[in-house]
């Protein structure tokens, strides 16, 4: 194994460890990992929506966390096989492979979530293209900054 995959692979458990650990507050609070095994899951239990709670400001950090944990992980791995178009594929096809582990673990593995994630490949993706037509890391920040200075400027004009 080449080293230049270790981060991908380092990222990728972590996201492991933190989708199929028995309890996601128990992890991110208390730093307590565990698993729980089920060997037979209702695997229909991926179509469920009616545990989506958008006024649940835990809910709602845990899915930011999802798009979050898979951006980063297409950006590091596009970087990794300089190649945008398979990062995309190989990290949407991750999302839905965890989704369905956690069934596996007494998660709540839903297709809604792999869509979340896939949603944060494809930011992760459209910032990572702005970046390099930036010009770089650099550039785009201050063009940005700039940009946004700029709005304000306009703003106090009127």
């Amino acid at each position: 194994m080449k080293a230049k995959y270790i981060p991908v692979i380092l990222w990728a458990l972590c996201i492991l460890l933190a989708t199929n650990n028995y309890n996601f507050q128990s992890l991110l609070f208390a730093q307590e990992i565990g698993f729980n095994i089920r060997l037979l899951p209702n695997l229909s239990d991926l179509l469920i929506t009616s545990d989506i709670h958008l006024d649940s400001g835990t809910y709602v950090f845990q899915k930011i966390g999802h798009a979050l944990s898979f951006g980063v992980l297409f950006l590091i791995l596009a970087k990794t096989i300089n190649n945008n178009a398979l990062a995309i594929i190989l990290c949407s096809l991750f999302a839905f492979f965890t989704e369905f582990l956690q069934l596996f673990f007494e998660r709540s593995g839903r297709l809604s979530d792999v869509l979340i994630d896939i949603g944060g490949i494809y930011l992760a993706y459209r910032l990572s293209v702005y970046v390099k037509a930036q010009g770089g890391v650099s550039p785009a920040f201050w063009n940005t900054v700039q940009k946004i200075a700029g709005v304000f400027a306009d703003e106090k004009q009127r």
